[in-house]
């Protein structure tokens, strides 16, 4: 879909369920909670830090971060923003190809299931590397091209929702080509409860991950 028809479709779902979860787009509840809470302890203890949110939505995935640091939260949903911005986040409508910010201003960055909605993604990851700090942290979440579960749902899918799918290595190869080092990987299994980490790709857990998250830190120098 186009950006316009993505802002509309944010938009509605933040009009209609505030500031639940459900307006962002996990499959439930007990889907997302899952995801945050292992993808925030992967990413470790943060305290006094300038975090930013690119693409936030409704601020659900960031918040538990806001009490000890400086959190920004960017998306190109207005209405979604007014429930970001009740949650504590410092929020801004933009592009995430053309920050309002300063090269290095962020020791963390985050892009939580931003890139399956566009199809050119490499913009993307060049501008949140442009606003990471050196030393700093990208973390990236976003749907697993080659999932089993994912190849079968497409066979009976009606309409295409989702721009784009990755695999793990292509993502880890533009984490590289833009100063990023020490890259891992946290995978999911959605339905299941677990999550698995490690900084290479295995032949099954890679056949089974439904999503999964990659984080880099920035080199210095």
């Amino acid at each position: 879909m186009s950006n316009s028809k993505w802002k509309n479709y944010f938009d509605q779902k933040a009009e209609l369920h505030g500031l639940s979860v459900k307006s962002s787009d996990y499959y439930d509840d007990t889907s997302f909670f899952m995801q945050r809470d292992n993808t925030l302890q992967w990413l470790g203890k943060l305290k006094n830090k300038e975090i930013l949110d690119a693409g936030c939505g409704v601020g659900a995935f960031s918040e538990p971060l806001v009490g000890q640091n400086r959190v920004y939260g960017v998306d190109f949903s207005e209405k979604s923003l007014e429930f970001a911005a009740a949650r504590g986040l410092s929020t801004m409508v933009g592009d995430l190809t053309a920050l309002k910010f300063e090269d290095g201003k962020f020791d963390v960055v985050l892009c939580i299931g931003v890139l399956q909605l566009i199809e050119q993604y490499m913009p993307v990851i060049q501008e949140l590397s442009r606003v990471t700090a050196p030393g700093g942290m990208l973390l990236v979440q976003t749907l697993h091209k080659d999932s089993i579960q994912r190849k079968v749902l497409k066979l009976f899918e009606r309409s295409k929702k989702f721009d784009k799918m990755y695999a793990m290595d292509e993502l880890k190869q533009a984490f590289l080509q833009h100063g990023f080092e020490h890259v891992e990987f946290l995978k999911m299994y959605h339905p299941f409860q677990f999550v698995t980490k490690g900084r290479g790709e295995g032949i099954l857990s890679d056949m089974l991950c439904t999503s999964f998250a990659i984080k880099g830190r920035k080199r210095i120098g």
